[in-house]
């Protein structure tokens, strides 16, 4: 089933003893490669930048008409300004890169700017680093964490970015009601009440004798902070820039829209009003018309970079709140305190804004492309050809890997379907086995995929930590026959006439799997080539549309759909190969269970065999400290592949492509060789404050 296709391999470099993933590329067209060398001809040296202007024409403009403070008010002290390592080369200030998003895109363009309190290096190392704070430290046994801000910071209004901001945002914003021992007050108690932002934010709880405690964050002094834990947490950075990368708000603005609760009474700062007069006065400074108290916490908590009034430390803002208006193009422009500069102290962003086009349909996106007018772009393998070869003058090809272990055509069995008797049958490997070699990955490739995929099974691709050679192949050679002869030892006999199928062993129940997904976004070829294969099989393959699919897996009420495993590693982000977290099909109730607490009383299944185990490396790993830690998590990271690799729960069909990004000649220090994954934060490890045009006329023409 190998098909030859060109695996490119990243550099992988350990982080806490656990490797980072890469993906697998599809070969990309001379024509494509010849750009890329000519863009990268283009760089401009440094005597060709102005080093004199240490901030953008256009911002000192506004100082010279004092509509702004001098430069060196609007940054850091001196010794703690972040200076960016330069990712090609120094940059021209001005021009606008344009973009393409859709109007549901707070996910899409919100990486383009976010500033979190830990970032992950661009190197694709795996490893974090201070961004927003200047240093972090901890303790021996790592149950205390010191974080140090960077004096005179700023947010996007001018008002002082201080650890205020971070204690506020934690005790207010986004910690539910706490008893003093700093468990959780449960949904039914007297008391409770939920966070602000309504997620309840893993990265700042640790287990410690079955129960779940919150950190607790102390001020030191106006640029300091601690956070405290019941039991170690020796990865808290690392969870931080995954779960809550922005680990702080404007305290200024909030104290306006927080209801006061938990009994505060000592800080004059922070005014005595309740939910409704909160709920009033956001619906007034919004010009909204929240119907709750805890909606307009999400949308202003959760989602704050969605509105422009809410400060910000983003190198990039926004001006109005049109993200979402298809048709018309959603401006952000540079922040003027924003707090880095590149190496020579000239503050960062170098271009004056990003230009999103609010485009829903691909067609359109791929004409705006095909016609010059994206700065960047990005596409579907299927229109390649066509974008390319209209752009081969004026653009090139960036490939960024994918961390997940296939593509979306998978089929992922609910390994705690309500029906026992298909449990059984979703819980034996031959039958997994079976629904894996039924299939050809040959014709499922050139059906979906224009050739451009591999046949493999889920799992890390080449260059991965928990990459394996046998596992990346495992069950893909096309043998029905050998599928049948699974498939006779589990079920009732079947004398393979057509339009019949299998029964379930004892029962006169049909061997049925009913396949749910969302919308028709579905790839039907993918589906009717399953269809056929398994029918083969005497496996009956019903399909049907569930716009509410996330609510039924909740309720354990999905028992197959096409979920995908993407993941950097376990010790980074561990829920898509963990039952942590009833979110995913695949492990369903028993997430549940381990999500509770380790309790069945709101649906949850005690896991068993293997199933179990993976939760046991799991907490070796979080539980790791004193000097074998990177032992203990290496061990316990590669006993998670080996199970998942022996019982292939998830089954893939074909490898993930990358993603293709189209990118104007013009622009300069965009990067190549990164990991396009939600841990790393996806167009951030672009770092699109550095980006620039070597010729800034020609990018306003």
């Amino acid at each position: 089933m190998r098909n030859g296709k060109r695996i490119r391999t990243l550099l992988v470099t350990a982080v806490l003893a656990v490797a980072v993933l890469a993906g697998c590329g599809a070969p990309a067209p001379t024509a494509s490669s010849e750009s890329a060398s000519s863009a990268a001809s283009q760089e401009t040296s440094s005597a060709e930048v102005d080093l004199s202007q240490k901030e953008a024409p256009m911002l000192a403009e506004q100082v010279e008409a004092g509509e702004l403070p001098p430069l060196e008010e609007r940054l850091p002290v001196a010794d703690d300004v972040m200076v960016e390592p330069d990712v090609l080369s120094l940059g021209n200030y001005g021009g606008s890169i344009s973009l393409r998003v859709t109007d549901n895109a707070r996910w899409t363009y919100g990486p383009y700017t976010e500033q979190s309190m830990f970032r992950f290096k661009s190197d694709n190392s795996g490893e974090v680093e201070a961004n927003v704070c200047k240093d972090f430290y901890a303790n021996e046994d790592y149950t205390v964490w010191t974080i140090e801000l960077r004096e005179g910071m700023k947010w996007s209004d001018g008002e002082p970015f201080t650890a205020d901001d971070v204690i506020f945002y934690y005790d207010h914003m986004s910690t539910p009601a706490l008893h003093e021992d700093r468990t959780a007050y449960e949904v039914d108690e007297e008391g409770y009440y939920p966070a602000f932002t309504s997620k309840p934010y893993n990265c700042y709880q640790v287990t410690k004798d079955g129960k779940k405690y919150w950190a607790e964050f102390e001020k030191v002094d106006d640029y300091t902070f601690t956070v405290t834990f019941a039991a170690p947490k020796p990865d808290f950075p690392q969870q931080v820039a995954i779960d809550n990368k922005w680990m702080f708000a404007p305290k200024h603005f909030y104290v306006n829209i927080v209801a006061r609760k938990d009994g505060v009474t000592d800080d004059p700062t922070f005014p005595l009003i309740t939910e409704e007069e909160a709920l009033a006065k956001a619906n007034e400074l919004f010009g909204k018309n929240w119907e709750s108290y805890n909606t307009m916490g999400k949308d202003t908590g959760y989602y704050s970079w969605d509105y422009h009034i809410i400060p910000s430390l983003r190198s990039f803002i926004a001006t109005e709140d049109n993200w979402n208006k298809v048709g018309e193009v959603y401006e952000l422009v540079r922040n003027p305190y924003f707090f880095k500069t590149d190496s020579e102290g000239r503050q960062l962003p170098y271009v004056d804004s990003l230009k999103f086009n609010i485009i829903n349909e691909e067609e359109q996106n791929v004409l705006k492309m095909v016609g010059g007018e994206l700065t960047v772009g990005s596409f579907m393998s299927a229109d390649y050809s066509t974008v390319v070869e209209a752009t081969q003058d004026t653009h090139h090809v960036v490939e960024w890997n994918t961390p997940s272990w296939s593509d979306t055509n998978t089929i992922v069995l609910n390994q705690t379907v309500k029906d026992l008797d298909k449990r059984a049958l979703f819980q034996d490997v031959r039958f997994r086995e079976a629904l894996s070699i039924a299939v050809d990955r040959n014709l499922l490739n050139n059906t979906i995929s224009d050739g451009m995929a591999e046949g493999v099974q889920a799992s890390p691709p080449e260059g991965a930590i928990g990459y394996d050679e046998e596992w990346r192949y495992k069950w893909t050679e096309y043998d029905p026959e050998r599928a049948n002869q699974l498939l006779d030892e589990i079920t009732e006999p079947w004398d393979g006439a057509a339009g019949t199928c299998r029964k379930m062993k004892g029962t006169d129940k049909d061997v049925e799997i009913i396949y749910e997904y969302k919308d028709d976004t579905m790839n039907s070829e993918f589906l009717s080539v399953l269809k056929s294969s398994f029918a083969a099989i005497g496996v009956k393959l019903s399909e049907k549309v569930n716009p509410e699919i996330s609510t039924a897996i909740l309720a354990n009420d999905v028992e197959a759909t096409n979920e995908v495993i993407a993941t950097i590693n376990p010790a980074l982000r561990p829920d898509s190969i963990i039952p942590m977290r009833n979110f995913m099909c695949l492990f369903s109730a028993y997430g549940k269970w381990f999500e509770d607490g380790k309790s069945t009383a709101n649906g949850g299944i005690e896991p068993t065999g293997d199933m179990l185990e993976l939760i046991t490396c799991y907490e070796n790993i979080q539980n790791a400290t004193g000097a074998d830690r990177e032992q203990v998590i290496a061990e316990n990271t590669q006993r998670i592949y080996d199970l998942h690799k022996e019982n292939v729960w998830a089954i893939g069909y074909l490898s993930a492509l990358p993603t293709y990004y189209l990118v104007d000649n013009n622009l300069m220090n965009f990067p190549e060789d990164r990991i396009n994954a939600d841990e790393f934060r996806f167009a951030s490890m672009m770092r699109p404050e550095q980006l620039y045009f070597a010729d800034v006329e020609a990018a306003a023409k």
